[in-house]
């Protein structure tokens, strides 16, 4: 059995029509692959639509300030991919066209080697084989291998095996066949084995071992942290920060907020010396406290948000004054866009 034709032709009878996969443009490519990156299409799809909307082409993208760019990725997480797509966009502009070799791509901001290969098999038709998930998945069942997909010789074998299957005539449709094949076919949980052309040879099923592969690294162990926001109302106005520090939530706008490794009570935090010294001692009034738990890879946040109205301005503070009515206008996390969603709908 030819492992690329099987595919291919599967893939021919039963592919999904994306609007990524019926163009040539490397813009549009590398746009729907940076979007896609941990995302589900069926999330990613109106993304990919409203940035190409509101950025054409590359040299648009370039020209957007970052807060714009960020706003329009707000929800989709993973937040360093929209910074590093401005960048990117930046290096392209300078570079005077989309780079059309894998090397080139690979030298992109925010691109490895599974999406160079993408782009360069998709756009330009180049023999550089995707390795992502579904194709770990899909080949390691296949196979029966016995690698860690976490170690660096196990990737640098599962590569090596891709690019060895990979049908150099028709690099572009096979890469698209055989990462549907692994999202459609392939699944983590509940693989389709009935229908899988492949069932006949394939270890995973003949061993009945589907749940054994890919053999990976336990998850790592997830923090557990605890976030209290104040969202202070002295009149129509309130009080934002752009986070700097960084991490996934960099440059995002937030509300005052007091971070920890461990719950405070409501007695505690309402006494904390950062709220005493923003409120400046004045009278404020508790209207209520919003709980939320946001699960991340790593992490767990346990937030709380404070909606306290205030008699007078705050003045110890470092904080962007705004109306309230303009909180939409910024780009926050999934988290804070759930609370500013509750007050204002």
């Amino acid at each position: 059995m030819n492992f690329s034709s099987q595919i291919i032709k599967w893939y021919k009878n039963f592919k999904r029509e994306l609007p990524w996969r019926e163009t040539r443009d490397p813009y549009k490519i590398w746009l729907s692959e940076i979007i896609l990156q941990q995302t589900q299409v069926k999330q990613g799809l109106p993304y990919y639509e409203r940035f190409l909307a509101s950025f054409p082409n590359v040299n648009a993208l370039a020209e957007a300030a970052e807060d714009d760019i960020m706003k329009l990725w707000q929800g989709l997480g993973y937040y360093s991919r929209a910074r590093n797509l401005h960048f990117a966009a930046k290096q392209i502009v300078k570079m005077g066209k989309f780079p059309n070799d894998y090397n080139s791509i690979l030298s992109l901001k925010g691109v490895g080697e599974y999406t160079a290969a993408a782009i360069s098999s998709f756009a330009f038709k180049l023999p550089h084989a995707v390795v992502d998930g579904n194709v770990f998945r899909l080949l390691s069942r296949f196979y029966g291998i016995e690698k860690n997909i976490s170690s660096v010789s196990g990737k640098r074998y599962f590569f090596d095996l891709a690019n060895s299957l990979i049908d150099k005539n028709k690099p572009d449709i096979h890469n698209q066949a055989i990462m549907e094949f692994g999202s459609q076919m392939c699944k983590a949980v509940k693989p389709n084995c009935t229908d899988c052309p492949l069932k006949d040879e394939c270890y995973a099923f003949s061993h009945n071992m589907q749940k054994q592969f890919p053999i990976k690294n336990k998850k790592q162990t997830v923090k557990s942290l605890y976030f209290d926001y104040f969202f202070f109302e002295f009149g129509s106005h309130t009080f934002i920060q752009q986070r700097s520090n960084e991490g996934i939530w960099k440059n995002l706008y937030e509300f005052p907020l007091i971070e920890s490794s461990k719950q405070y009570s409501k007695t505690s935090i309402l006494a904390h010396d950062s709220l005493q010294h923003w409120l400046a001692n004045q009278s404020t009034t508790v209207k209520s406290i919003s709980c939320y738990k946001h699960v991340l890879s790593h992490r767990v946040i346990f937030a709380r948000f404070w909606r306290m109205e205030c008699q007078k301005t705050l003045e110890n503070h470092s904080f962007k004054t705004i109306k309230i009515s303009d909180l939409e206008q910024y780009a926050v996390s999934r988290l804070t866009e759930k609370f500013i969603n509750e007050i204002l709908n």
